[in-house]
């Protein structure tokens, strides 16, 4: 669903832009899924591993990292979007 545009495809340009600005991080997941998230914290809550962990891991490599969750052993790829 689309942002403030809920339940309809986004059909213009500057509506995925508004879209687009509103969201930070791009995680791929464990399962294959993709998400895209507006702060650390909100992944931190999704996939249990700390901010500050995925901050750290993110400045280091360019802006994109590999992180595993300890408690399932689950693996996610995320990338900084802006």
């Amino acid at each position: 669903m689309a942002y403030k545009h809920d339940g309809q495809f986004i059909t213009k340009p500057e509506i995925m832009e508004e879209y687009v600005k509103h969201y930070n991080y791009v995680v791929i997941k464990a399962d294959r899924s993709v998400e895209i998230y507006s702060s650390l914290r909100r992944i931190q809550d999704d996939i249990s591993v700390d901010a500050s962990t995925i901050s750290k891991k993110l400045n280091e490599n360019g802006g994109s990292c590999i992180c595993t969750a300890k408690p399932m052993g689950y693996v996610f790829y995320i990338k900084k979007l802006t």
